[in-house]
């Protein structure tokens, strides 16, 4: 065997780290509003892992909502918008639970994210070395300070 092609089998080997398949990771997953609570069943551990879905609805001009297991479900950060995350506390609200194999969501809705025949686009991001993780930051206004992640790698984005 050439020399070249045992190093591309290395390299391929060793490439990646801890992440194995895209579709442990990550999800695009459509789905029609029901108006009423519904569970979204899309293979990503975000119960056990952690992670952020990001919801838009494809039928109408709905906000895009972002909700992610270190702030919490109640949470809501409107990535079109110039405000920052708005808090619902109720129990039926938009995302109802952060599932082992997707998210669940209920029937009260700041944003629309599950309203009756509407369309909806969501997007789910699992924590994992070298792909994506989610933390918190409070910053003191002194520049040149580092975020800590689990990334294990160059940050390429931060939100």
């Amino acid at each position: 065997m050439p020399s070249t092609t045992k190093l591309l089998q290395a390299a391929a080997g060793n490439a990646g780290g801890t992440l194995g398949y895209v579709e442990d990771v990550f999800s695009t997953y459509l789905y029609e509003g029901t108006g009423i609570a519904q569970t979204i069943t899309n293979g990503i551990d975000l119960d056990g892992e952690g992670g952020l879905v990001w919801i838009k609805q494809r039928s109408g001009s709905g906000s895009h909502g972002l909700i992610d297991t270190a702030r919490g479900r109640q949470s809501i950060l409107y990535s079109n918008t110039t405000g920052s995350a708005t808090t619902d506390s109720s129990s039926t609200q938009d995302l109802t639970s952060f599932n082992s194999n997707g998210f669940s969501l209920g029937n009260q809705f700041n944003f629309s994210c599950n309203s009756l025949s509407e369309d909806y686009a969501s997007w789910t991001f699992r924590k994992a070395e070298k792909f994506f993780d989610v933390v918190t930051y409070t910053g003191d206004g002194v520049s040149g300070r580092e975020i800590p992640h689990n990334l294990g790698a160059t940050v390429g984005c931060i939100i």
